[in-house]
């Protein structure tokens, strides 16, 4: 039977329910992007890629990131780039769990959370009869919500509303035009606009996942056994998630040599066909014309989005990128994948078999769609073909990993309609 298509209810419903393993979560959420990525489909077609598609490899890859299980694929192929001998495997696991801490876990899935039910909030609204009037956001410096607890703020960096809107109004020209060249350029338009602003959301988790090893080391590991020691207990959280400029000088060198040694050897963006090694030039996949890809853009509006990321030189923007951190380099890289990569229908396939798929669309019904928008449920089904018991740190002692185990958008959702009259 056919699935229906996604409405603001499921989307409400995905992103309340709170009873899920981050792993788990982050795969649902691919799940219901691929689904997103159809429902725009049945009015764009599918001879171009929708931003929903691109997200739906990106969500997979971050769960089974996610996945920090003794069997993980994800530390099995950190282990392996790294060429750690099979006998360290598990002291380099532990040694990583350490490093990583519970903030990797926990911080990545709730900026993954919140830029899903913001990104799809939107998306729902497109096959509506009536035009689009606004989307879901999760706002901790809104006036009318309680104050938010640090990590939320500092998990979630403010982004320019104007790319939703603009992503918005683009998606709607390219369900009417007829034009194929002209549909093509405005859907391109909205995938890159959606990204700058879901990328500048996440900027601060990024932050914090790629930098947090190096604070543990430098900041963190000595603060750790002097609070055994004294049994005086400190907020870790602040320290991991400061700003980059205000580390001190060993910090900072040491972060932007992290960064760039993980960015050039170890980074990929997972596609169905294989993963981009991002410190390496982009290139174009099998069937895709290179020179028809880079063709001018001739929409106004468009061309001016992906001016502010790349330049007509082709080299240079599909040259490697140095340090992934670095939003105007990632997007650099991104809006170059978007134009390579439009044609390629691969993207739109299921990103799992048969089975885990299943079992995922059944996942996506738990729980009620809650009156205030959020609620949570002590439900805790299995899931064929995905593992659920990751490695937990004891949350009491890290308070601020244990807030965000039990932290809930509910009271920090706010509904912010289109300016038209900016259009």
């Amino acid at each position: 039977m056919p699935e229906t298509r996604m409405t603001a209810d499921d989307v409400l419903r995905i992103a309340a329910y709170q009873d899920r393993s981050p792993a788990l979560e982050a795969m649902v959420i691919a799940y219901a992007y691929h689904r997103l990525a159809g429902d725009l489909s049945q009015y764009l077609g599918q001879a171009c890629n929708n931003w929903y598609c691109y997200a739906t490899w990106t969500s997979k890859a971050v769960g089974e990131s996610l996945d920090l299980t003794p069997d993980s694929p994800f530390i099995e192929d950190f282990g392996r780039r790294l060429r750690v001998p099979r006998r360290l495997r598990r002291l380099f696991r532990a040694t990583l769990l350490t490093l990583l801490g519970p903030s990797y876990q926990l911080g990545l899935a709730l900026a993954n959370r919140a830029i899903f039910l913001e990104t799809a909030s939107l998306a729902v609204n497109l096959w509506r009869d009536d035009t689009p009037d606004g989307f879901l956001k999760v706002s901790p410096e809104s006036e009318l919500t309680p104050a938010p607890p640090e990590f939320l703020a500092a998990l979630l960096e403010p982004a320019d509303p104007r790319y939703l809107r603009d992503a918005a109004q683009l998606l709607l020209e390219a369900r009417e035009a007829s034009d194929p060249e002209v549909r093509a350029e405005l859907m391109f338009g909205a995938n890159v606009a959606l990204s700058a602003y879901e990328q500048k959301r996440a900027q601060k988790a990024l932050e914090l996942v790629l930098y947090r090893p190096v604070r543990w080391l430098t900041r963190g590991s000595w603060r750790s056994l002097r609070a055994l020691v004294t049994r005086r207990p400190y907020a870790p959280f602040p320290l991991y998630s400061a700003r980059h400029e205000d580390q001190p000088w060993l910090t900072r060198r040491l972060e932007e040599l992290w960064a760039g040694l993980y960015t050039r050897h170890l980074f990929a963006v997972r596609t169905p066909l294989s993963d981009i090694r991002v410190g390496r030039p982009l290139t174009a996949p099998e069937g895709v014309d290179l020179d028809r890809a880079w063709a001018p853009i001739q929409d106004e509006r468009v061309r001016k989005l992906a001016e502010e990321f790349i330049t007509e030189d082709r080299e240079a923007s599909t040259a490697g990128v140095t340090n992934w951190v670095s939003y105007p380099d990632r997007m650099r890289f991104i809006v170059s994948y978007f134009r390579v990569y439009q044609t390629v229908a691969a993207l739109y396939r299921v990103p799992f078999d048969q089975r885990i798929a299943d079992g995922l669309a059944e996942e996506m019904r738990r729980g009620l769609v809650p009156d205030a928008i959020g609620e949570m449920f002590d439900r805790d089904p299995g899931l064929p073909g995905i593992r659920r018991r990751l490695y937990r740190y004891p949350a009491e002692s890290d308070p601020d990993a244990f807030e965000m185990a039990t932290f809930d958008l509910e009271p920090f959702l706010e509904a912010v309609p289109f300016d038209r009259s900016a259009t």
